[in-house]
């Protein structure tokens, strides 16, 4: 029998991710505690779920409410933040025959910033023009409107990811792969 949580929970779920149920490796995998440890959540494995990492660090500190509403808002076809980046990737490969491009919803967007936020480290955006520069370039990387960049910025301060005093910024990002 498996022994870690980690282990469990993908023994449970046949090497799937809970969300999108795509086979999930060990390297990308990680425990989402449904409800929050901080919102009240247990540490074991009737709150917890295997996912990706760029999913668990989306969902950060929400409430299951929250979580549930992201899931729900993908309309029976959820793709998970990781899925829509390497969707991405490999769209720029030569291909044989044209496809349609995808759209990525407003959360998985939203996902996609917090998650390239979290990976800068101390090199994030110190002001509110370089922040919105940053999330434009990256929304563009991606093949996606820069438009937006305006409400992520404000979802972000909504969530409390992002403080603005002036225009000065402060980070209170969750931590990668915590919830």
């Amino acid at each position: 029998m498996p022994t870690t949580p980690l282990q469990r929970l993908l023994f449970a779920q046949g090497g799937d991710c809970f969300f999108c149920r795509k086979k999930l490796g060990k390297a990308e995998a990680s425990v989402e505690h449904l409800v929050a440890l901080t919102h009240g959540g247990r540490d074991n494995d009737e709150n917890c779920v295997a996912c990706c990492k760029s999913l668990n660090s989306l969902f950060g500190r929400m409430s299951l409410k929250e979580k549930l509403q992201i899931v729900l808002n993908q309309r029976g076809n959820f793709m998970c933040p990781a899925s829509a980046a390497a969707t991405s990737a490999s769209s720029t490969a030569p291909s044989s025959k044209p496809c349609a491009k995808k759209s990525r919803t407003h959360a998985e967007r939203f996902g996609l910033v917090l998650a390239d936020l979290q990976k800068r480290g101390n090199a994030k955006p110190g002001t509110v023009e370089k922040l919105l520069n940053t999330i434009k370039s990256h929304m563009t990387s991606l093949g996606e409107p820069e438009s937006e960049a305006d409400t992520l910025l404000g979802e972000l301060r909504a969530q409390n990811f992002v403080g603005v005093e002036g225009e000065k910024v402060s980070y209170s990002l969750p931590d990668r792969g915590a919830t």
